[in-house]
């Protein structure tokens, strides 16, 4: 079984499926932008790594177990960064990207790809390779409609 979230096309990125619960919210900006929330009986940490004020933004998701909550959840001052930063080290991640606070797509990013190029850039990497393919689609759709 994936330990990846589920992605809803068209939900709110801090409630990305109809039946996801929110935990804890840790930080908002006009809404939750870091948080813990529950789907199918496991814990996830959600962030809102780019563009909190814009149109558009980057959201990423992993898995944690109860522990790993549990130290989120009680943590002070300097230790919360460091904690939140560990719950995405060492793990596949689940990237979405969101338009008008509805996620538009996702897809998953390796841990090997954010060891290599950090987790910004590898987040940038797999938004762009989807960009890529859904632009080829359309060029392909194009040109079926126009034949």
């Amino acid at each position: 079984m994936s330990d990846l979230i589920k992605l809803g096309i068209g939900e709110r990125p801090w409630l990305p499926t109809p039946s996801t619960e929110i935990v804890e919210v840790f930080g908002r900006y006009n809404m939750p932008i870091t948080g813990l929330i529950k789907q199918d009986d496991k814990l996830f940490v959600f962030d809102c790594v780019e563009g909190h004020v814009m149109a558009g933004n980057v959201w990423v998701y992993a898995h944690v177990d109860a522990n790993e909550a549990q130290r989120l959840q009680e943590a002070h001052g300097d230790e919360f960064p460091r904690l939140f930063d560990e719950a995405f080290t060492g793990k596949r991640i689940m990237v979405a990207l969101a338009v008008n606070t509805r996620i538009r797509s996702g897809a998953p990013v390796e841990d090997e790809a954010i060891k290599q190029v950090g987790l910004l850039k590898a987040i940038f990497d797999q938004l762009a390779d989807g960009l890529d393919s859904a632009n080829e689609t359309k060029n392909a759709m194009e040109q079926l409609v126009n034949c």
